[in-house]
């Protein structure tokens, strides 16, 4: 598993969100999401990445503060 130092979302906009959480992961080559609207999809291309183990899906869930909030959570 990989260690991360994840924000709360709340106060951040998501590509602000995004690019720390991309920051962090760009040693697996994980990239900076583009927009908000495609928060889902860029959420779900993590899932991709073995070492992030249990990270949520976020399909499913309404926004992506709720998403974020659990995706920090798996790594706290």
């Amino acid at each position: 598993m990989i260690f991360l130092s994840i924000p709360q979302p709340q106060g951040l906009k998501f590509v602000q969100w995004g690019a720390i959480v991309a920051e962090q992961l760009a040693g697996y080559g994980i990239q900076a999401p583009a927009n908000e609207e495609a928060w889902q999809e860029w959420g779900a291309s993590l899932l991709h990445e073995p070492k992030l183990g249990v990270a949520p899906s976020p399909i499913g869930f309404n926004d992506w503060q709720d998403w974020a909030s659990s995706f920090k959570a798996t790594f706290a």
